[in-house]
């Protein structure tokens, strides 16, 4: 009987310690998923950054290729991609005068191009295509650099090649420009004589003309690999890992340990799967030294095993707690922080140097333009930080708003040419008793994030009431989920974690509502099934003398 029970004890202990084992590496895979999901969203994040700092260039100057190479060279734009292209939109109709214009600016060598699985270029096919991408310039990757031949120009690479010839990557390309903005695409297969690559996709940003017409698109073709080219040596060395489109199956890493974590992306989700080394999994399975049963000891420390578990678990928990949701707020903080300010950074140190170094190299309306560029993202610099000083000064109440009348519509009509939002604006009103920079503050952060995540139509919308002015920015977008219309105006909290791969700062309707309700007003949200509104109230001039603040923030 002692030894059944034995046995028995055994093999309770031994099923205890099975599952504890696969705990403990679950909630380590978890650890290592969320590192190296955001090493993904950093990287893909930076290219998109990059090139959108491309795009700003190409669509204030006309860059030669030298150009075009040096800026993308200077601001890092190639580290981790394959390279950097600036994609024309052509319509067929045109493509015969574009390719003329071509030829008579580079050479007879241009044309309109397609690839042949064995690498071979041909002129594109144009049967049934009413547009075609031809690649106008191209600044090479580091990663590819190393393997072209020195006798090959490199301005000379891909130059004319249409990836349109390719009905997946035709597909792709449409996709980003009915995005209207940033996205990344799904993942692609490149099968060639010369190469094979599975998980080739592509991050871009479009190009727009003076009437805000897209017009091209700056693109960097990617490959997997180099997703995780930054991750620190010491993750990669414990795990199996593979980036792949969702609902495939793990080529790479043990299918029957790995885990699959969903990574949502601009304009694509992908999975993530995971599996420890066989020497991670090995050296995760090991308890406390104590807990090494032999003989009639098991059934003590089986006992022990679990008054061990349970005291330690809830010890744990209560300790931890809340230093990781601390922790975790903080990292999300200053990645998004991070992410806001290189966006314009980005942007004025590449046009700066580029100015700095080759001034003669542009036209006085060129640099005119280069100027003004420089001059809006500094101002997004500005008003960035002006809202993380007030986000910081708001807790102790050291912001003052100066009270003045102000004509709401002059207000909105400069901002929207500061922010450069198209928008159409209706309405009339009085006047209103308020701080006229902290309404521009409101007003850039309501517009910005209609710009951004809103609709095709941008609306402001003013009117006026009995002791009330009241200005509405609204959009056609899809609108905001019910469940975050009131946690999105809490501090660094964003209500379109859905649409970015690393957030923004979450500030910006923290302080719009902070502002609005300082000057007495207020700030809500609605959504009646075709427009998204921020409706923005303020007190009237002719409001009541006990209605008008007299608060600070």
């Amino acid at each position: 009987m002692l030894a059944l029970f034995v046995v028995l004890a055994a093999s309770a202990a031994a099923s205890i310690d099975s599952l504890f084992s696969r705990a403990r590496v679950d909630s380590w895979l978890d650890d290592q998923a969320a590192v190296v999901t955001s090493v993904v969203n950093s990287v893909t994040s930076d290219v998109l950054d990059d090139l959108t700092a491309t795009a700003a260039l190409v669509e204030n100057v006309n860059p030669d290729s030298e150009m075009f190479g040096r800026f993308v060279s200077h601001i890092d734009g190639t580290a981790d991609a394959i390279g950097v292209a600036y994609i024309d939109i052509v319509p067929a109709a045109d493509l015969d005068s574009h390719i003329r214009q071509q030829r008579a600016i580079r050479g007879d060598f241009y044309d309109v191009m397609q690839m042949a699985s064995d690498g071979a270029l041909s002129p594109i096919d144009r049967t049934g295509r009413d547009t075609f991408y031809p690649v106008q310039l191209f600044a090479v990757g580091d990663v590819i650099r190393p393997y072209l031949s020195e006798t090959f120009p490199e301005w000379k690479l891909g130059i004319g090649v249409d990836p349109g010839y390719d009905p997946a990557f035709r597909s792709d390309i449409e996709g980003a420009i009915a995005a209207g903005g940033p996205a990344l695409s799904d993942f692609l297969a490149v099968r060639a004589e010369m190469m094979s690559l599975d998980r080739v996709f592509f991050a871009s940003v479009p190009v727009r003309d003076t009437d805000g017409e897209i017009t091209g698109l700056v693109a960097a073709p990617m490959v997997e690999p180099l997703l995780l080219r930054n991750v620190d040596s010491s993750i990669l060395d414990d795990v199996e890992w593979e980036v792949l489109p969702m609902g495939e199956t793990p080529t790479r890493a043990d299918v029957d340990k790995a885990r699959l974590y969903p990574i949502e992306t601009l304009g694509a989700t992908w999975s993530l799967a995971l599996a420890p080394t066989d020497e991670a999994a090995a050296r995760l399975a090991g308890l406390p030294a104590w807990v090494a049963p032999t003989g009639t000891g098991i059934l003590a420390t089986l006992i022990g095993l679990v008054l061990w578990l349970l005291l330690a678990r809830r010890h744990e928990l209560r300790r931890t707690a809340d230093l990781q949701r601390v922790n975790d707020d903080k990292d999300r903080f200053l990645a998004s922080v991070s992410h806001e300010l290189r966006t314009p950074l980005t942007v004025v140190s590449g046009v700066s140097a580029e100015l700095h170094d080759n001034i003669n190299s542009f036209s006085l309306d060129e640099q005119t333009s280069l100027l003004g560029m420089l001059v809006d993202q500094t101002e997004e610099l500005s008003c960035i930080v002006e809202d993380l000083l007030i986000a910081a000064r708001s807790d102790i109440g050291k912001v003052v708003v100066h009270y003045d009348s102000i004509d709401p519509a002059e207000e909105v009509e400069r901002t929207l040419v500061s922010t450069r939002v198209d928008a159409t604006v209706s309405g009339v009103a009085g006047s209103a008793w308020a701080d006229g920079q902290r309404v521009r503050q409101i007003l850039r952060n309501l517009l910005s994030n209609a710009r951004r995540y809103g609709g095709a139509t941008i609306r402001v919308e003013i009117s006026s009431g009995p002791g009330w002015v009241e200005v509405v920015v609204a959009d056609d977008g899809d609108g905001i989920p019910e469940d975050k219309r009131e946690e999105m105006f809490e501090s660094y909290q964003s209500a379109h974690d859905h649409d970015r791969s690393v957030r923004s700062i979450g500030l910006g309707l923290y302080i719009s509502r902070s502002l609005a309700e300082a000057m007495g007003g207020s700030l809500v949200y609605e959504h009646d099934g075709n427009w998204s509104r921020f409706r923005l109230r303020l007190v009237g001039i002719d409001a009541p003398a006990a209605a008008v603040p007299v608060t600070t923030v």
